[in-house]
């Protein structure tokens, strides 16, 4: 996946990510925006995420997908493609691999955006996924996920306090085994 975004400096390190690439189809997807699902179900995806998708590049439209936390995911085409799980053969000897598969792609609809850059929400998914009319839509790096805007609120007052040690343990979870030093999380460095 080539991303295509000016370099990202670690506030914490100084180290500098380059993150441009020439021909790429996705910049990193962020910011929170509130919207409201219109009678009919649409939602309209903000155009400063739009502009983010290059659909030579990407495809048109959205995979959407029930994700963790029971959050809606929402993908562009070849973004999907690239970050789906793929089970080897032999894995599908497993109940729990076979669920998970029947899971995440039975449930995966493919949704169109209009030229109002709208897309239709099935309201099985609304359902799956607790979205009520009021919802915040969330760039999170490659994805956008669509949260009920109460629930989306609620989180950030409950998980804002947290985010040095959020970024602490993710960054340890990012790091390979050893690297700099760093125990793994859980293990005592001493």
């Amino acid at each position: 996946m080539k991303w295509c975004n000016e370099p990202i400096t670690d506030h914490r390190s100084g180290e500098k990510w380059d993150t441009s690439a020439a021909g790429c189809g996705v910049r990193v997807f962020t910011g929170q925006y509130f919207h409201a699902i219109d009678a009919k179900s649409r939602l309209t995806i903000p155009a400063k995420l739009r502009e983010q998708i290059d659909p030579s590049a990407q495809g048109y439209g959205f995979v959407a997908v029930h994700g963790f936390d029971g959050v809606l995911y929402l993908y562009p085409p070849e973004t999907y493609r690239a970050v789906a799980p793929q089970f080897g053969s032999a894995l599908h000897t497993k109940k729990d691999v076979r669920d998970y598969e029947r899971l995440t792609y039975g449930l995966a609809e493919q949704l169109e955006v209009d030229r109002l850059g709208r897309v239709l929400i099935p309201e099985y998914i609304r359902e799956q996924c607790g979205l009520s009319r009021e919802v915040a839509v969330i760039g999170v790096r490659d994805h956008l996920e669509i949260w009920d805007r109460e629930r989306w609120q609620t989180f950030i007052r409950e998980r804002l306090a947290q985010h040095d040690q959020l970024a602490e343990r993710a960054m340890a979870l990012a790091q390979p085994a050893g690297a700099n030093g760093a125990a793994e999380p859980g293990e005592d460095s001493t």
